[in-house]
């Protein structure tokens, strides 16, 4: 009997050839430079921007000063350019200046957003409601790019059958575009991010669509993403609130699938990985903008802790890197 397909394999999204079939989602306000090289270093196989809409990329603020939210690394690759696109001329400016600049192997269109301010704007996840108007975006994306372009959806603007297959009608449109991949958000927009990601959806979509899908949902422990994989059998697995503050679930993913158990963080490792992040907020941000942004993802390093509650304290009233090595020489550290 031949063995089981391994959980955890390489992936071709087109031309690209990702090692293995972990990706870090776009994330607003999370998934900046610093972030996702940490997500690298453990082994996210590819890591996408924060979502942009063309308008934002197109920006002067967003080429010429310290927000520049293409900035990027050799070491940051490959890199997935999250857009959030709404009618095609300016897609077309965003794409062309993404390749002039040269820092991203692929593009990203995101149909999935469900929150007010973009899907109320027309953007987003409000393309699921009508698929006739997102398919000429993605054409537009692939005319103009000689990257891969991917699309981010969900399963439906709500549960109802009718929404469930406009939104396959958009997967479908946008393959047919010549989308190289979808990833797919296993909630409707309306559940936004509350209740159970169903993942049969995931499992529906990667039996009938012709490219790679990767799933995402829930996906909060190396143990939620090996089941999921398992259960849907999709080319992978896009992980995002899971890794905030965990980076190194990527790492322990790939230990459980390949010898049945994963090594625990230490705090040390901890602490290092907290620092890290702190550190290359500060390289591409400055002192103090670096320290105001760790205040505030910091606290997702604590899950777990001892003490966790006063360490999330300690850490966003942090005023200097002296506080917040008194807050790791305190809490990330062994007792005794």
């Amino acid at each position: 009997m031949p063995a089981e397909d391994p959980l955890i394999h390489p992936v071709q999204l087109g031309p690209l050839t990702l090692r293995n079939n972990l990706i870090l989602a776009a994330m607003h306000k999370r998934t900046h430079l610093a972030f996702r090289l940490l997500a690298r270093r453990f082994g996210a196989a590819l890591a996408h921007t924060e979502m942009a809409t063309p308008e934002d990329l197109l920006g002067t603020y967003v080429r010429h000063k310290g927000g520049d939210l293409l900035a990027s690394t050799p070491q940051d690759r490959p890199l997935s350019v999250q857009i959030l696109p709404e009618s095609p001329g300016p897609l077309a400016e965003a794409v062309a200046l993404v390749l002039e600049r040269g820092v991203a192997d692929a593009i990203d269109l995101n149909f999935a957003c469900p929150s007010k301010r973009v899907a109320g704007s027309g953007r987003g996840a409000s393309f699921l409601q009508e698929p006739e108007k997102a398919v000429p975006l993605v054409e537009t994306a692939v005319r103009t790019s000689r990257l891969p372009v991917t699309v981010k959806l969900r399963h439906g603007w709500t549960d109802s059958a009718d929404h469930r297959e406009r939104a396959m009608e958009l997967a479908r449109g946008a393959v047919a575009a010549g989308a190289a991949g979808i990833t797919l958000h296993a909630r409707s927009a309306r559940q936004a991010y509350h209740g159970k990601a169903d993942w049969g959806v995931i499992r529906e979509w990667a039996e009938l669509l012709p490219v790679p899908v990767f799933g995402s949902g829930d996906l909060r422990s190396p143990e939620a993403v090996l089941a999921m994989l398992r259960e849907t059998r999709c080319a992978g697995a896009s992980l995002a609130r899971g890794a905030v503050g965990a980076p190194w679930i990527f790492r322990q993913v790939i230990e459980l699938a390949q010898t049945g158990a994963y090594v625990p963080v230490t705090l040390e490792e901890r602490a290092r990985a907290f620092m890290q992040h702190y550190e290359g907020l500060v390289a591409q941000h400055g002192p103090a903008v670096g320290l105001r942004m760790i205040c505030q993802i910091g606290r997702m390093y604590t899950r777990g802790l001892r003490g966790a509650a006063e360490a999330r304290v300690a850490i966003q009233e942090a005023r200097s890197r002296e506080d917040l090595e008194q807050v790791l020489d305190r809490w990330f550290k062994p007792e005794g």
